[in-house]
């Protein structure tokens, strides 16, 4: 009984993350960076409280140091590294991550 409403609650907070994420990205092409980043941070707070796990699609969607969407050329920089041979992307912030 525990374990289904478990995976009940983790699906519906998966899609209310997924959904707040596209608004952040609408909101980003629609000149509203401040409402972008509310929206990633009210995703990342929901992500912390219900401790659940991201897809990889989503995972690598926003940075986790300054809660922007990341959109590659305008918010982000996607790069090859060729000394770890993985895909660097930089922040505008100035954080990174390797894939």
């Amino acid at each position: 009984m525990q374990s289904s409403r478990k995976s009940i609650i983790n699906s519906s907070v998966r899609s209310s993350i997924a959904k707040l994420l596209a608004q952040a990205r609408d909101n980003y092409s629609a000149k509203k960076p401040e409402r972008s980043n509310r929206c990633v941070k009210m995703a990342f707070e929901l992500l912390k409280k219900h401790r659940t796990r991201l897809p990889t699609e989503l995972r690598n969607s926003f940075c986790r140091k300054c809660l922007s969407v990341w959109i590659p050329g305008e918010t982000a920089t996607v790069s090859f590294d060729r000394k770890n041979d993985c895909l660097r992307i930089r922040c505008k912030c100035g954080h990174s991550k390797r894939l």
